[in-house]
């Protein structure tokens, strides 16, 4: 039997990390324009959460008590964007603030930073328009982005996204940086590992002991990924760091979106069918 990318330990700490950020507190309050607010709750509903609502003046928003993971969504019409920004001053709530200004058939769907912790979308009521709204929501939720998307089903495909980005981006930036020959394997294997784990809590997954069926998957996945690298590595020298990079990327992008797919219809492998996909894959 082939040795594992890393070792059980490893595999063990980033559960115990993962699992750590499923219970923390992420939610979402949002403010504005009436009619807004309300098509937003209606949307965020979906699934059974409904978010808060921040119902006084707008000009007391700079008094909003908030904690980071919670995030505040101001939906505006253009003309109530001026008052809005006064009223938050220069003080922005702990998870920071979207404002989704609706600019109607003139919006861009494209996003400004007008002033620290506050992201700007150009919104229309529209399938694209809440799409861009939701991606920015779980962008604001940073760390708590694994809660925020437990808590809200509609928000966990951006949130799963995010996890997998991420985990890709790091992923490049390890082949390119590593250059002693499989050195990078353990820490490319340890990012999917946890990237699965978190997807798993995104979708509502209990994070226990037998998620380690999913890290004996993504183990054996590494070793595919180890297999093509060295493919590419011999046929074509000098360029090492560049095909590791982009390896590592496109290697993870794709387990991730394969675990996305998978918790959404509720993990519905077998355990034989999850050890014989982690074997098939092993080098």
């Amino acid at each position: 039997m082939a040795k594992l990318p890393l070792n059980v330990s490893r595999l063990t700490d980033g559960w115990k990390e993962v699992s750590a950020t499923t219970g923390v507190s992420a939610g979402l309050v949002l403010a504005g324009d009436p009619h807004l607010v309300a098509l937003a709750q209606e949307r965020f509903a979906t699934g059974g959460t409904l978010p808060g609502v921040w119902a006084r003046p707008l000009a007391e928003l700079a008094g909003m008590a908030s904690v980071p993971g919670e995030v505040l969504v101001l939906l505006l019409a253009a003309e109530a964007e001026t008052e809005a920004m006064a009223g938050l001053g220069q003080s922005m709530p702990g998870g920071g603030v979207v404002l989704a200004v609706d600019e109607g058939p003139a919006a861009t769907g494209k996003t400004s930073y007008p002033v620290q912790g506050c992201a700007r979308l150009s919104f229309s009521d529209t399938p694209h328009g809440w799409r861009r709204l939701f991606d920015l929501c779980v962008d604001r939720a940073g760390d708590n982005v694994v809660a925020l998307g437990r808590r809200y089903p509609v928000l966990r495909p951006a949130a799963a996204r995010r996890v997998t980005n991420r985990a890709a981006g790091q992923n490049a930036l390890i082949g390119a940086a590593i250059f002693i020959p499989g050195a990078d394997m353990p820490v490319m294997t340890l990012n999917q590992a946890k990237m699965v784990l978190s997807i798993a809590g995104i979708y509502g997954e209990e994070i226990g002991k037998e998620r380690v069926l999913e890290l004996v998957a993504v183990a054996g996945a590494g070793f595919g990924l180890r297999a093509l690298a060295r493919s590419f590595l011999r046929s074509t020298p000098g360029v090492g760091w560049a095909i590791k990079a982009c390896t590592g990327y496109t290697a993870t992008i794709a387990l991730g979106l394969a675990a996305r797919r998978y918790f959404e219809m509720g993990a519905p492998a077998s355990t034989s069918r999850v050890l014989a996909l982690a074997g098939s894959l092993r080098r």
